[in-house]
């Protein structure tokens, strides 16, 4: 059974073989369609995916939840929070 099976997924986003910008782009497009506090799950199939995704959750303070290459889980920041990159 896949760990992502025990969450609460709010939105699915099969991002395919999209690769850095465009995962990136569809990233913040489908975050911005769910709630803070909502997980969103992500099914990406490019090589680069590990390392994008991480990155982008790093830079832009949302919190991975749950990654198994290709699939992986994104809990939406609290709009209101205080990091640096939202200033």
């Amino acid at each position: 059974m896949k760990a992502t099976k025990l969450l609460r997924i709010a939105r699915h986003w099969h991002a395919g073989e999209a690769g850095c910008g465009a995962l990136i782009m569809g990233l913040k497009r489908q975050i911005g369609r769910i709630r803070p506090g909502e997980l969103l799950e992500v099914e990406a199939l490019d090589a680069a995916a590990p390392i994008d995704i991480v990155v982008w959750c790093e830079m832009t303070g949302h919190r991975l939840t749950a990654e198994c290459h290709p699939t992986y889980v994104i809990e939406r920041k609290d709009d209101r929070s205080d990091s640096p990159v939202n200033k």
